[in-house]
C-alpha cells in the first residue's frame, strides 16, 4: 500500500469533482461502471424428466421412520389469554 500525502488527496478529490461536474453539465452518464460489460445472458429453463423423477422417487411421499405425528400443541389460540405474555417495547 502506498502512502499518499494530504495535499495529493485533496488534488485528486478536486480533479474527480471537476470531472463529475463537467459530465453533469454535458449530460453524460455519471456512473463509472458500464453495466453492459458485466451482463450475462439469462439462465436457461431446465425441465425435469418426469419419468426419471418417478423412477427415482416414486409418486407417493414416504413416511418418516420412528416418527409419530402430533397435533400442533404450540398454537396461540389454544393457550388461555392470561398465560399469553404480551410484547413490551422499551
Amino acid at each position: 500500500m502506498t502512502k499518499t500525502s494530504f495535499t495529493k488527496v485533496q488534488t485528486l478529490r478536486k480533479d474527480r469533482n471537476a470531472d463529475v461536474i463537467r459530465r453533469m453539465k454535458g449530460g453524460d452518464q455519471l456512473s463509472s461502471f458500464n453495466s453492459y460489460s458485466s451482463w450475462f445472458p439469462p439462465r436457461p429453463i431446465i425441465e425435469k424428466d418426469e419419468h426419471a423423477v418417478k423412477a427415482l422417487y416414486g409418486t407417493q411421499p414416504k413416511a418418516f421412520k420412528n416418527v409419530n405425528p402430533k397435533p400442533n400443541a404450540h398454537r396461540i389460540d389454544d393457550v388461555p389469554a392470561r398465560q399469553v405474555r404480551k410484547l413490551r417495547l422499551a
